[in-house]
């Protein structure tokens, strides 16, 4: 499976990778996996992520309301 290194996601996705170390760090990229050297190692579907991120703060969505929204889409919907 390609990996992807920050800078390729920067570049991708027209996001700085300040951005992406701070979305990580505030919990909104928990799926970021590192390698043997410590450095970050995004899939594909993790940019789907990211462009989810993109899209909704482009709305005016605010960082806390989408770290709900991702936790929702990830625990999926009890309809218990």
């Amino acid at each position: 499976m390609k990996k992807f290194r920050i800078k390729d996601v920067s570049e991708l996705l027209g996001i700085s990778t300040y951005t992406l170390r701070y979305y990580e760090k505030i919990g909104l990229l928990k799926f970021v996996k590192r390698d043997e050297n410590g450095i970050r190692e995004f899939e594909p579907n993790d940019l789907i992520v990211i462009s989810t991120i993109i899209y909704l703060r482009k709305t005016g969505m605010p960082l806390k309301e989408i770290k709900k929204y991702l936790k929702l889409a990830e625990n999926g919907i009890d309809r218990n």
